[in-house]
Protein backbone atom coordinates (compact mmCIF):
# COMPACT_ATOMS: atom_id res chain seq x y z
CA UNK A 1 0.00 0.00 0.00
CA UNK A 2 1.10 3.36 -0.80
CA UNK A 3 1.18 5.78 1.60
CA UNK A 4 2.47 9.47 0.02
CA UNK A 5 6.12 8.66 -0.80
CA UNK A 6 5.73 5.41 1.53
CA UNK A 7 5.39 1.74 0.28
CA UNK A 8 4.19 -0.99 2.80
CA UNK A 9 3.15 -4.26 2.27
CA UNK A 10 -0.47 -4.69 1.96
CA UNK A 11 -3.34 -6.90 3.77
CA UNK A 12 -3.12 -9.15 0.10
CA UNK A 13 0.41 -10.69 1.73
CA UNK A 14 -1.40 -12.39 3.96
CA UNK A 15 -3.08 -14.54 1.44
CA UNK A 16 -0.23 -15.75 -0.12
CA UNK A 17 0.64 -19.17 -0.27
CA UNK A 18 4.03 -20.47 2.31
CA UNK A 19 5.81 -21.53 -0.78
CA UNK A 20 5.65 -17.78 -2.24
CA UNK A 21 6.60 -16.09 1.00
CA UNK A 22 9.65 -18.65 1.06
CA UNK A 23 10.72 -17.35 -2.28
CA UNK A 24 10.47 -13.76 -1.07
CA UNK A 25 12.34 -14.34 1.85
CA UNK A 26 15.33 -15.95 -0.20
CA UNK A 27 15.05 -13.36 -3.30
CA UNK A 28 14.79 -10.84 -0.42
CA UNK A 29 19.06 -11.40 0.69
CA UNK A 30 19.17 -10.35 -2.85
CA UNK A 31 18.40 -7.03 -2.31
CA UNK A 32 20.87 -4.25 -1.50
CA UNK A 33 21.03 -2.83 1.85
CA UNK A 34 20.23 0.45 3.07
CA UNK A 35 23.17 3.05 3.02
CA UNK A 36 24.72 4.06 6.07
CA UNK A 37 23.56 7.82 5.39
CA UNK A 38 19.98 6.57 5.40
CA UNK A 39 19.84 4.38 8.24
CA UNK A 40 20.89 7.36 9.93
CA UNK A 41 18.69 10.17 8.54
CA UNK A 42 15.94 10.00 10.70
CA UNK A 43 14.11 7.40 7.64
CA UNK A 44 10.70 6.79 9.25
CA UNK A 45 10.21 3.35 11.01
CA UNK A 46 7.77 0.46 10.17
CA UNK A 47 5.80 -1.55 12.35
CA UNK A 48 8.19 -3.89 12.71
CA UNK A 49 11.50 -1.39 12.93
CA UNK A 50 12.47 -1.67 9.69
CA UNK A 51 12.58 1.31 7.58
CA UNK A 52 9.94 2.12 5.37
CA UNK A 53 10.76 1.98 1.30
CA UNK A 54 10.86 5.27 -0.36
CA UNK A 55 9.88 5.12 -4.00
CA UNK A 56 9.35 8.32 -6.31
CA UNK A 57 6.11 9.28 -8.11
CA UNK A 58 6.90 7.88 -10.95
CA UNK A 59 7.50 4.30 -10.01
CA UNK A 60 5.31 2.01 -11.62
CA UNK A 61 4.86 -0.11 -8.16
CA UNK A 62 2.66 2.41 -7.40
CA UNK A 63 -0.01 1.37 -9.98
CA UNK A 64 0.15 -1.99 -9.57
CA UNK A 65 -2.72 -4.14 -8.66
CA UNK A 66 -2.94 -7.45 -6.14
CA UNK A 67 -2.60 -9.55 -8.85
CA UNK A 68 0.45 -7.78 -10.77
CA UNK A 69 2.07 -8.71 -7.51
CA UNK A 70 1.32 -11.93 -6.83
CA UNK A 71 2.51 -12.54 -10.64
CA UNK A 72 6.21 -11.25 -9.82
CA UNK A 73 5.80 -13.23 -6.86
CA UNK A 74 5.17 -16.26 -8.42
CA UNK A 75 7.35 -16.03 -10.45
CA UNK A 76 10.17 -14.79 -8.30
CA UNK A 77 9.33 -18.24 -6.49
CA UNK A 78 9.80 -20.51 -9.39
CA UNK A 79 13.09 -18.78 -10.75
CA UNK A 80 14.86 -19.34 -7.43
CA UNK A 81 13.18 -22.75 -7.04
CA UNK A 82 15.73 -25.36 -6.83
CA UNK A 83 13.04 -28.35 -7.85
CA UNK A 84 9.68 -28.46 -9.54
CA UNK A 85 6.86 -26.77 -7.26
CA UNK A 86 4.02 -28.91 -6.65
CA UNK A 87 0.65 -27.75 -7.96
CA UNK A 88 -0.82 -27.29 -4.81
CA UNK A 89 1.91 -24.85 -3.88
CA UNK A 90 0.90 -23.10 -6.45
CA UNK A 91 -3.19 -23.00 -6.68
CA UNK A 92 -3.30 -19.46 -8.49
CA UNK A 93 -1.25 -21.01 -11.66
CA UNK A 94 -4.84 -23.29 -11.76
CA UNK A 95 -6.51 -20.03 -13.18
CA UNK A 96 -5.46 -19.53 -17.11
CA UNK A 97 -6.03 -15.82 -17.44
CA UNK A 98 -3.21 -15.39 -14.59
CA UNK A 99 -1.29 -18.41 -15.89
CA UNK A 100 -1.51 -17.06 -19.51
CA UNK A 101 -0.14 -13.48 -17.76
CA UNK A 102 2.91 -14.96 -15.99
CA UNK A 103 3.70 -16.65 -19.14
CA UNK A 104 3.74 -13.57 -21.09
CA UNK A 105 6.43 -11.82 -18.17
CA UNK A 106 8.36 -14.81 -18.49
CA UNK A 107 8.40 -14.48 -22.20
CA UNK A 108 9.68 -10.83 -22.13
CA UNK A 109 12.45 -12.30 -19.92
CA UNK A 110 13.45 -15.13 -22.13
CA UNK A 111 11.86 -17.50 -20.14
CA UNK A 112 9.23 -19.72 -19.93
CA UNK A 113 7.10 -21.86 -17.49
CA UNK A 114 7.08 -25.47 -17.75
CA UNK A 115 4.69 -27.92 -16.56
CA UNK A 116 6.54 -31.60 -15.35
CA UNK A 117 4.90 -35.18 -15.93
CA UNK A 118 3.51 -34.87 -12.06
CA UNK A 119 1.80 -31.37 -13.04
CA UNK A 120 4.79 -29.69 -10.73
CA UNK A 121 5.39 -26.39 -11.39
CA UNK A 122 9.56 -24.45 -13.07
CA UNK A 123 11.01 -22.56 -15.79
CA UNK A 124 13.14 -22.60 -18.29
CA UNK A 125 14.99 -20.88 -21.17
CA UNK A 126 13.21 -20.58 -24.08
CA UNK A 127 14.91 -22.31 -26.75
CA UNK A 128 15.75 -19.91 -29.42
CA UNK A 129 17.35 -17.93 -26.11
CA UNK A 130 18.89 -20.96 -25.50
CA UNK A 131 21.07 -21.58 -29.05
CA UNK A 132 22.00 -17.71 -28.43
CA UNK A 133 23.57 -18.86 -25.36
CA UNK A 134 24.95 -21.78 -26.62
CA UNK A 135 26.28 -19.82 -29.61
CA UNK A 136 27.94 -17.31 -27.60
CA UNK A 137 29.33 -19.86 -24.98
CA UNK A 138 27.63 -17.97 -22.05
CA UNK A 139 26.59 -20.65 -19.40
CA UNK A 140 28.10 -23.42 -21.23
CA UNK A 141 29.48 -26.01 -19.50
CA UNK A 142 33.83 -27.33 -20.41
CA UNK A 143 34.81 -30.64 -22.05
CA UNK A 144 35.45 -32.23 -18.83
CA UNK A 145 32.56 -31.08 -17.14
CA UNK A 146 29.97 -32.50 -20.14
CA UNK A 147 32.04 -35.59 -19.85
CA UNK A 148 31.24 -36.64 -16.39
CA UNK A 149 27.72 -35.32 -16.61
CA UNK A 150 27.11 -37.55 -19.35
CA UNK A 151 28.73 -40.80 -17.22
CA UNK A 152 26.49 -39.72 -14.63
CA UNK A 153 23.99 -39.60 -16.78
CA UNK A 154 24.24 -43.02 -18.54
CA UNK A 155 24.83 -45.14 -15.39
CA UNK A 156 22.04 -43.26 -13.39
CA UNK A 157 19.45 -43.19 -16.04
CA UNK A 158 20.19 -44.30 -19.50
CA UNK A 159 21.60 -47.79 -18.25
CA UNK A 160 18.83 -49.01 -15.86
CA UNK A 161 16.30 -47.73 -18.78
CA UNK A 162 18.03 -50.44 -20.78
CA UNK A 163 17.70 -52.88 -18.14
CA UNK A 164 14.12 -52.14 -17.12
CA UNK A 165 14.21 -50.94 -14.11
CA UNK A 166 12.37 -47.73 -15.22
CA UNK A 167 10.20 -47.02 -17.96
CA UNK A 168 9.67 -43.19 -18.24
CA UNK A 169 12.59 -41.02 -20.03
CA UNK A 170 12.88 -38.38 -17.05
CA UNK A 171 16.20 -37.04 -15.66
CA UNK A 172 15.24 -36.85 -11.77
CA UNK A 173 12.83 -38.65 -9.68
CA UNK A 174 15.14 -42.16 -9.69
CA UNK A 175 17.23 -42.93 -7.11
CA UNK A 176 19.80 -44.87 -9.15
CA UNK A 177 22.98 -43.79 -7.71
CA UNK A 178 26.61 -43.74 -9.20
CA UNK A 179 29.81 -43.82 -7.28
CA UNK A 180 33.03 -41.77 -7.47
CA UNK A 181 34.85 -45.08 -7.95
CA UNK A 182 32.28 -46.32 -11.14
CA UNK A 183 33.04 -42.98 -12.74
CA UNK A 184 36.40 -43.07 -12.71
CA UNK A 185 36.54 -46.40 -14.32
CA UNK A 186 36.59 -44.29 -17.45
CA UNK A 187 40.50 -44.28 -17.88
CA UNK A 188 40.19 -41.32 -19.97
CA UNK A 189 39.43 -39.05 -17.40
CA UNK A 190 41.65 -39.11 -14.02
CA UNK A 191 39.74 -39.35 -10.62
CA UNK A 192 40.55 -35.83 -9.52
CA UNK A 193 39.55 -34.10 -12.46
CA UNK A 194 35.97 -36.08 -12.30
CA UNK A 195 36.05 -35.07 -8.68
CA UNK A 196 36.38 -31.07 -9.49
CA UNK A 197 33.98 -31.58 -12.24
CA UNK A 198 31.60 -33.55 -9.44
CA UNK A 199 31.88 -30.29 -7.40
CA UNK A 200 31.07 -27.67 -10.32
CA UNK A 201 28.12 -29.62 -11.39
CA UNK A 202 26.92 -29.84 -8.14
CA UNK A 203 26.93 -26.17 -7.62
CA UNK A 204 25.37 -25.91 -10.72
CA UNK A 205 22.25 -28.08 -10.06
CA UNK A 206 23.25 -30.95 -12.69
CA UNK A 207 24.55 -33.21 -10.41
CA UNK A 208 23.04 -34.06 -6.72
CA UNK A 209 24.09 -35.88 -4.27
CA UNK A 210 22.02 -38.37 -2.64
CA UNK A 211 24.14 -39.71 -0.23
CA UNK A 212 27.87 -39.36 0.83
CA UNK A 213 29.98 -40.68 -2.45
CA UNK A 214 26.52 -41.41 -4.31
CA UNK A 215 25.74 -39.19 -6.97
CA UNK A 216 22.78 -38.95 -9.36
CA UNK A 217 21.33 -36.13 -12.00
CA UNK A 218 20.57 -32.97 -10.50
CA UNK A 219 17.21 -31.01 -10.20
CA UNK A 220 18.43 -28.15 -12.68
CA UNK A 221 18.30 -31.02 -15.58
CA UNK A 222 13.79 -30.65 -14.53
CA UNK A 223 14.36 -27.27 -16.18
CA UNK A 224 15.27 -28.47 -19.80
CA UNK A 225 11.85 -28.05 -22.43
CA UNK A 226 10.68 -31.62 -23.93
CA UNK A 227 12.86 -30.68 -27.34
CA UNK A 228 16.09 -30.00 -24.98
CA UNK A 229 15.36 -33.12 -23.34
CA UNK A 230 15.26 -35.56 -26.64
CA UNK A 231 18.58 -33.67 -27.78
CA UNK A 232 20.32 -35.05 -25.08
CA UNK A 233 18.85 -38.73 -24.49
CA UNK A 234 20.17 -38.86 -28.54
CA UNK A 235 23.32 -37.40 -27.33
CA UNK A 236 23.78 -40.37 -25.03
CA UNK A 237 22.48 -42.69 -27.68
CA UNK A 238 25.60 -41.07 -29.86
CA UNK A 239 28.10 -41.36 -27.03
CA UNK A 240 26.88 -44.49 -25.65
CA UNK A 241 26.63 -46.57 -29.08
CA UNK A 242 28.17 -44.36 -31.62
CA UNK A 243 28.37 -47.23 -34.54
CA UNK A 244 24.66 -48.18 -33.80
CA UNK A 245 21.62 -47.40 -36.62
CA UNK A 246 19.73 -45.04 -34.27
CA UNK A 247 23.39 -42.75 -34.06
CA UNK A 248 23.37 -43.32 -37.46
CA UNK A 249 19.44 -42.23 -38.00
CA UNK A 250 20.31 -39.54 -35.29
CA UNK A 251 23.08 -37.89 -37.13
CA UNK A 252 21.56 -37.79 -40.76
CA UNK A 253 18.94 -35.79 -39.04
CA UNK A 254 20.47 -33.52 -37.45
CA UNK A 255 22.69 -32.95 -40.73
CA UNK A 256 18.99 -32.17 -42.63
CA UNK A 257 18.18 -30.13 -39.82
CA UNK A 258 20.87 -27.89 -40.12
CA UNK A 259 21.09 -27.58 -43.57
CA UNK A 260 18.47 -24.77 -44.17
CA UNK A 261 20.19 -22.90 -40.95
CA UNK A 262 23.73 -22.97 -43.25
CA UNK A 263 21.94 -21.89 -46.25
CA UNK A 264 19.83 -18.94 -44.30
CA UNK A 265 23.81 -17.73 -43.01
CA UNK A 266 25.14 -17.98 -46.50
CA UNK A 267 22.23 -16.40 -47.65
CA UNK A 268 22.83 -13.29 -44.94
CA UNK A 269 26.15 -13.03 -45.17
CA UNK A 270 25.91 -12.52 -49.15
CA UNK A 271 23.33 -9.78 -48.65
CA UNK A 272 25.11 -8.43 -45.87
CA UNK A 273 28.25 -8.13 -48.08
CA UNK A 274 26.00 -7.26 -51.48
CA UNK A 275 27.00 -10.11 -52.95
CA UNK A 276 24.46 -12.79 -54.91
Amino acid sequence: MAHGDMLRLGPAVAALPPVVVEGLRRGRDLLPAPSTEESAGGQEQGAQGMPALEIGDGDQLVGETVDEHLIRSVIATLETARVPLPRASLPMLADPALRARVEATLGRCGRQLLQTEEGNWITGFLDPVTDALVAEEVGTLGAADRAVLALVLLHTVALPRAQGRHRHSRWTGESHTVTLAVLASNRKITKTAISAALRRLKGAGLVAEKAAGRYLPGPALDRLTAERSNLLWEDLVLVGRPDGHLAAAIRRRRQQDARPAREADTSRGHAERGTV
